[in-house]
């Protein structure tokens, strides 16, 4: 009763062969649409939030003493 049911050898390595490079298209393109949304996120400049830009920049230098570079004004 299987054997009735079966596809034939010739048939199944078609099918198995266009399916594989069905998948192997399917995965390039998810591949590439991924590393271009990366590339794009990348791109973007950082953006910073409105309490960095309040706060000022951070001092540094030789002559700054560990109290300075770690009290916020």
């Amino acid at each position: 009763m299987l054997e009735a049911l079966s596809v034939p050898t010739g048939l199944s390595l078609w099918l198995d062969v266009t399916f594989g490079i069905l998948l192997a298209v399917a995965l390039a393109v998810a591949l590439t649409v991924t590393a271009e949304l990366l590339a794009r996120h990348a791109a973007q400049p950082t953006r910073r939030s409105q309490s960095d830009t309040l706060q000022g920049p951070t001092p540094s230098g030789g002559n700054v003493s560990s109290a300075q570079l770690f009290s916020r004004p």
